[in-house]
């Protein structure tokens, strides 16, 4: 790991700000790790993933969502379960486990635990800390020795403890970082028996008053006696510059290796002509429309919901793209990343270096490189300006030889600026008659290109 330190028990990366106490700190990292080091991790068990848990309104056997009620941390004698609560924020429904108030509603200033593991922790104006916590029973005697490993947690201005029962065994202070990567942890608890309760906190940082959190990630291992597991692994926030698959709340790319695999041999059984590549956007164009319109083609689609800039080009340089003849890639990509607070300036960083990756492995092929979509109620909504703004560089791009730019979301915004919930029913994916538009929009240009020699 690059720029590794180690002070006081921690290992940080530069750029990182922590402090610790207690006798049993935390292992910490701060930046992508190759997968190359998932191979030891693969050789433990998996008891439980707090990611997974913390996305379901009936959590798994073995854990529970808690917070310090009476601010008497590290008793758990006094902590108090917190409650599935179903939220609707105008935009869309979720759930949040939180605290309600004598109405039954949500109160916005307590500790809670939503999907994806968004969680906060509070300090009031009494003073005492209020932490959100997750908490796991062991459901069976470990075989070997119980980690929390892939620990990330990201965002935060916050206070991260560790307990193994009511003890404290680890303590960090995670601090708001510019360079937005995630601290990564891990932890070492040993052989446990059935019953003993494992919990990982998220509480106040400073004596302020206010809300303080981030969004989190772990996993309960077991693994052999003396075996070691290789460095946490970087889940929720990946430098533009980092080539990487998509990864699961217990830090594998199992899932994602297994669909990326699917669609190589599709390419490799198919041997196509045309190459369609992206997000979810991409990946939920309807096959009878794509097979009618460009069948001739022998057309395959690459696209994988999630995808960011960094995953797509993953796959193309672990791919098999240069082991048939390409006559065009469709390419669209990138508005996950501005989901995830990166810059216009970044997306076309990254889809740049993706360009760059194509070319290398199907040379011969060319790119037609779509511009980011619209996406929200309008092209009004803010996001859009930020679209504006990046496919105004994408443009620049294009060189008309081997790189073609060519924005369509013009063709799927009404007249008045608005964006039909025909054409895109969440805002975002886009429906069949939102396809229809696209094929009469991109299709004389990808004619030509199909066509030329």
């Amino acid at each position: 790991m690059n720029g590794k330190n180690y002070i006081g028990g921690f290992m940080l990366a530069k750029s990182v700000l922590l402090t610790g106490s207690c006798a049993g700190l935390l292992t910490v990292a701060c930046h992508a790790v190759s997968s190359n080091n998932l191979v030891s991790a693969n050789e433990g068990k998996i008891m439980a993933v707090y990611g997974d848990a913390v996305s379901r309104t009936n959590p798994p056997p073995g854990w529970s969502f808690d917070w310090n009620a009476n601010g008497n941390i590290g008793n758990s004698t006094g902590y108090v379960s917190l409650v599935c609560v179903a939220t609707d924020d105008g935009r869309r429904k979720s759930f949040t486990y939180g605290v309600l108030d004598e109405a039954g509603a949500l109160m916005p200033n307590r500790p809670s635990h939503r999907p994806y593991g968004h969680v906060r922790g509070v300090r009031g104006q009494d003073g005492a800390a209020r932490y959100a916590i997750a908490s796991y029973t062991m459901k069976e005697d470990a075989r070997g020795e119980i980690w929390v490993h892939n620990g990330n947690i990201l965002g935060g201005y916050c206070t991260l403890r560790i307990y193994l029962n009511d003890t404290l065994v680890s303590e960090a202070q995670v601090k708001r970082e510019k360079d937005r990567l995630p601290v990564l942890f891990q932890k070492k608890l040993g052989a446990l028996r059935k019953g003993d309760v494992i919990r990982v906190a998220v509480g106040p940082r400073g004596n302020n008053p206010g809300k303080f959190g981030g969004t989190l990630r772990f996993t309960i291992m077991d693994y052999p006696p003396g075996q070691v597991p290789g460095e946490p692994v970087n889940i929720l926030w990946l430098p533009i510059t980092a080539s990487e698959p998509q990864r699961g709340a217990d830090g594998r790319d199992t899932r994602y290796s297994a669909q990326h695999k699917a669609q190589c041999d599709a390419v490799l059984a198919q041997k196509p002509e045309l190459v369609f590549i992206g997000d979810s956007i991409m990946a939920r164009w309807p096959a009878k429309l794509l097979q009618e319109t460009f069948g001739k083609y022998r057309p395959v689609n690459l696209g994988i919901g999630g995808d960011w800039v960094q995953n797509v080009i993953w796959r193309v340089l672990n791919g098999v793209l240069g082991q048939v003849r390409v006559k065009v890639v469709v390419l669209l990509i990138g508005t996950n990343n501005l989901a995830h607070r990166f810059t216009p300036e970044e997306v076309v960083e990254g889809i740049d270096r993706l360009i760059k990756a194509l070319h290398e492995k199907t040379p011969g092929s060319k790119i037609l490189l779509l511009g980011i979509l619209p996406r929200g109620d309008s092209i009004r909504d803010p996001i859009n300006e930020r679209i504006r703004q990046i496919n105004a560089k994408l443009a620049l791009l294009g060189d008309n030889q081997t790189v073609f730019f060519l924005d369509i979301g013009d063709k799927l915004v009404e007249p008045d600026g608005s964006i039909s919930k025909e054409v895109m029913p969440d805002k975002l994916h886009v429906a069949l008659p939102g396809f229809v538009r696209w094929v009469e929009a991109m299709g004389p240009t990808l004619d030509k290109l199909l066509e030329a020699p």
